[in-house]
């Protein structure tokens, strides 16, 4: 852990992290973060604001907002989580992240005044708070904001947005959202506002929860594919290009070298968003920004010149998304694999998607969190073929992936990344890095 994260996770220990301790039960309410978005010197910004909410894909989204903003010449922040390696990676200016003492002069007043209520206020909902000040202070003009779980209860919908995105919805976090994604979508619906607009890539059955919602609090609902769209997507740079049609009905090149597809429909939401909201706003989409965060299909070389992959994809969509990244990025090769899953989540279903692009599996168990045996995990890869074992920990695995070259991928969690980034050194310089 960096000396930041220590420090800051000093600050706040007594709060009840939910992203570690796995909740089998929704525990909360927004009841805490209104009352502290509402203490004393509480800031909101004047800028615009918007919700990214969805099962994945809500951190590209976010990044390409605060990205695409910024190169417009906007005042942009953007609050982000889970962290990889450092706490300051939640909250950045001007695509950069916060620095240890304004983020710390930001929650100060924030444990004050939840010591002065005696309420049990979690991590997240500090953070949320702290974040929302952050980029008040710093007078944004569009600020993004990433979800954390679910959207109905998510400690950010208790901040009031100028409009919402959904990314696409599918099954996560069942034993919290619902057995199945129109129960999902139900929860997620709720970053849709009254009034405001929200924009969508969901399709099929989730899509009609989102509309009921929107119907019913008079949102105006932009699905990707009906009220804008992605037109002659075509391979290019080693990425792709073709033309965003927003909603005004616009049509707008754009590029993305060096990109994998999955982040196509990510842009299109944040230029629908950002046209609708600032309908003259020129965005610089070709070439379209491509800027990095930690541990969203990130790239990076190693010592002996190969490349390693770290992508914190855990649900079966984003590891599907994953698989064909690296057979577009990669063509040809086969990946030794680092894996590790939380608990309750679907990693049969993702590691499928796997096994085709996979020379090799190495499992562990995870310390953030409670998380899937890798015992039981190994037994089921070799069941279907693969070579597979299990490692101590990320540092003996990404030591035994470092005796042999070729492609190296650690995914199926965020806090199994962030611990790869620590035993690399961060290292390997970066070669490409996608958000």
């Amino acid at each position: 852990m960096d000396p930041a994260t220590e420090r800051i996770k000093a600050l706040l220990a007594g709060l009840t992290n939910y992203e570690r301790s796995r909740p089998n039960a929704i525990r909360w309410s927004l009841d805490t973060m209104h009352a502290l978005l509402r203490r004393p010197g509480a800031r909101l910004p004047a800028g615009r604001l918007v919700q990214v909410g969805g099962s994945k894909g809500k951190g590209s989204t976010t990044a390409f907002l605060e990205a695409l903003g910024a190169r417009a010449g906007l005042r942009v922040g953007g609050y982000y989580s889970p962290h990889v390696s450092t706490i300051l990676e939640r909250v950045r200016l001007q695509e950069r992240n916060v620095d240890e003492a304004r983020l710390r002069t930001a929650l100060l007043p924030v444990l004050d005044h939840v010591r002065a209520l005696g309420v049990p206020a979690t991590f997240f909902e500090v953070m949320t708070a702290a974040a929302v000040q952050i980029l008040a202070e710093a007078d944004v003009e569009l600020g993004a904001l990433e979800v954390g779980i679910g959207g109905r209860l998510d400690a950010t919908t208790a901040v009031p947005v100028d409009a919402a995105i959904v990314t696409v919805v599918e099954l996560e976090h069942t034993q919290l959202l619902g057995g199945t994604v129109e129960a999902i979508a139900g929860e997620k619906a709720h970053v849709l506002r009254p009034g405001r607009p929200g924009f969508t890539a969901v399709q099929g059955p989730a899509l009609a929860v989102l509309e009921a919602h929107a119907a019913r609090v008079g949102a105006r609902l932009h699905v990707l594919g009906r009220d804008f769209a992605v037109e002659g997507v075509r391979a290019a740079q080693g990425g792709f290009a073709g033309v965003i049609r927003d909603p005004l009905g616009a049509r707008l090149p754009f590029a993305l070298p060096r990109a994998p597809r999955f982040l196509v429909p990510a842009l299109a939401l944040a230029v629908a968003c950002l046209r609708t909201l600032h309908p003259g706003l020129e965005l610089a989409l070709d070439p379209a920004p491509c800027t990095s965060l930690p541990g969203r299909f990130e790239v990076l070389d190693s010592a002996s010149d190969s490349p390693w992959v770290l992508d914190g994809a855990h649900t079966e969509g984003s590891l599907q998304a994953l698989a064909a990244g690296l057979g577009e990025g990669f063509p040809g090769s086969r990946a030794q694999v680092l894996f590790a899953s939380a608990a309750d989540k679907r990693w049969r279903e993702g590691l499928s998607a796997l096994l085709p692009i996979a020379d090799s599996f190495l499992v562990t168990g995870l310390t953030e969190t409670s998380g899937e045996d890798p015992v039981e995990i190994v037994a089921w890869l070799r069941s279907r073929g693969a070579r597979a074992d299990t490692v101590r920990d990320a540092v003996e695995g990404v030591a035994r992936m470092r005796r042999r070259p070729g492609l190296r991928v650690v995914t199926g969690s965020f806090y199994l990344v962030g611990a790869a980034r620590a035993a690399l050194g961060e290292a390997g310089s970066p070669s490409t890095k996608h958000p």
